[in-house]
Formats: structure tokens, sequence, C-alpha cells
């Protein structure tokens, strides 16, 4: 068993990060970096839904629409979620040749991001690090290790790795790239990050196959999908 820690959402000007950690068991040689999958195209939004959807279904999470998955996952979700059905970008069930045995996930909101949104990360990263199973856990880096250490008590620095009792926690730059378990569960990430992006673009009257906004800098569409937001009271939204 392998587990891998991942976000999306730590750079955009719109909506939430979500932070998500995985136990895993089989072959991942297959998986490839969320980024290689969501490049706004809806065939490999339909393969990151695929694989996320199969591994829901194994196990045993309702995912019906985005609400109901929100939900169970986060404990919250606002109203306009449960208008999104899942799937939502064509992806179908599968035979996968790894099998998720657990997922832990933090969704953090937009407005508490407006301070230090990287301490926010390595917060919820090392909550995910304390409730996964694997003896070796591997999670992608978004600031320095005295951003992580404050958040681990009880853990040893050792060189790059943290331990406690028989874990060993260790951050790699572009571990999404160079591990399975990782690249798994950046899928995650960015696959709820979508949802939430899609359910809210239509929100706002956008009805595209994928998101409409990014909510990323880089984005043209941001800087509208900011004033509007704020013209609907809908701040919240907004770092």
């Amino acid at each position: 068993m392998r587990s891998g820690i991942d976000e999306a959402g730590l750079g955009p000007k719109v909506g939430s990060l979500f932070v998500v950690g995985v136990d895993v068991e089989g072959d991942l040689g297959g998986i490839r970096e969320s980024k290689e999958l969501f490049r706004r195209n809806l065939k490999g939004y339909s393969i990151g839904e695929g694989i996320v959807i199969s591994s829901l279904y194994g196990l045993g999470i309702p995912h019906r629409t985005a609400g109901e998955l929100f939900y169970n996952l986060f404990g919250w979700a606002e109203g306009f979620l449960y208008e999104l059905e899942i799937p939502t970008f064509g992806g179908k069930y599968m035979d996968l040749p790894f099998r998720v045995i657990r997922i832990s996930a933090r969704r953090i909101p937009a407005k508490n991001l407006r301070k230090n949104r990287f301490l926010e990360d390595a917060k919820a990263i090392c909550e995910i690090a304390e409730s996964l199973e694997g003896r070796e856990i591997i999670a992608g880096i978004a600031g320095g290790f005295r951003d992580y250490g404050r958040f681990l008590k009880g853990w040893e620095l050792d060189g790059k790795f943290f331990r406690k009792g028989g874990k060993i926690l260790g951050f790699e730059v572009s571990a999404d790239k160079n591990f399975g378990e990782v690249a798994l569960a950046s899928i995650f990430a960015k696959y709820l990050r979508e949802l939430e992006m899609k359910a809210l673009s239509a929100l706002l009257g956008f009805y595209e196959t994928i998101p409409y906004f990014s909510g990323y800098p880089s984005d043209k569409k941001t800087e509208s999908l900011i004033k509007t937001l704020k013209s609907l009271g809908l701040e919240e939204f907004i770092r």
C-alpha cells in the first residue's frame, strides 16, 4: 500500500483549495498528473472523471451530484452544487488496475485563503497525513519545512523526512510527476475543484461542457468573474 497527498487550487483568485490524500494499492503505472489530464478539453476531463468515480464506487461513497459528493467528503456543500449531476464530463465507470483503500480530503473556502494560503495548505496536508494508514507517505511541497513542522506535533524531522512511530512523511518537488500515488491524489483534488468551478459557472448562467471560468490569474475571464461575483454578493468565493 502506498499513500500520496496533493492539492489543487493553490494559485487561483476564485474558488476553494482542495487537498486530497489516498491510500492505494496496485499498478499506478498508467496514472498521469492532473495537469496533463485537465487541459481544458473534454477528453481529458472525461478520463479524469472516470478514474475518480470508479474509485468512489469502490469505496462506496455516494456521488450522484457534486453536492452529495462534497457533503460526504467534507460534511458541507452549498445548495447550487446539488444541481450538478455526476458524471458531468462524460466519465465512465471502469475496471482500474489499482484499488483506492482510503480517501481523506479537505476543502478550504476561498475566504479562508486571503491571508496565508500556504499555511492553510500545509495544515490540511498534515491533518491528512495523520489520517492515512500507509507507512510511507509522499506529499507535494508548496512551502518550506517550517510551514509543515508547526502542524506535525509528535513528528521528528529526519533530514528531508518527518517520522512518527512507524510512519515516514516526505515532501517532494513535482511529486505528482514522479509518484503515482501523488498523481492520483492530484487527480482527485483537481476533479473536485473543477466540479466546483463548473457548478459556479452554471450558477452564473454559463453551461459549457467544461467550466467556463478557471479562476486563475492567467484566465482573461477571471477579472470579469470577480466583478460578477461581487455584484451578486458572492464574495465568499473570492480570495
